[in-house]
């Protein structure tokens, strides 16, 4: 099994976002992850990365994210981390919008989605199933 992935302290701003997001990619095809599978891991990681930048930290910047992902036998595991607190996102005026559907895509890109908040931070577990490891 390939070695984990860890990323710590990334800005959360839309470059750095992407550069992790390119990032993680690279790591999950070099897991043997084929490129369907690959293209859910990362859609949804990027989407709780993008909530971290929406949710967590105010518009003065400064706030960090770490990603953490690793392969297990039988799943691969992300886990997204900020320190931040939770705001509510200023309302997109435009009639028809896309905001407040990350979560909802995070959710169907993942075979599992655990969310836990609190003063420290939230913390994203995200899991997908894998075949079984042959030895």
């Amino acid at each position: 099994m390939p070695e984990p992935f860890h990323s710590h302290g990334v800005p959360a701003a839309p470059g750095a976002l992407r550069r992790l997001r390119h990032e993680l990619m690279a790591w999950v095809l070099g897991a043997g992850v084929d490129e369907g599978r690959a293209a859910d891991i990362v859609l949804a990681s990027y989407e709780a990365l993008a909530n971290v930048a929406d949710h967590a930290y105010d518009a003065s910047g400064g706030g960090v994210v770490d990603l953490d992902a690793a392969v297990y036998p039988d799943r691969i595991e992300v886990v997204i981390t900020d320190h931040g607190q939770w705001r509510t996102p200023v309302p997109d005026p435009r009639p028809v919008s896309l905001r407040g559907r990350g979560l909802l895509l995070v959710r169907a890109s993942a075979d599992r989605a655990e969310i836990a908040s609190g003063e420290q931070g939230t913390v994203v577990t995200l899991a997908w199933d894998l075949d079984p490891v042959r030895p």
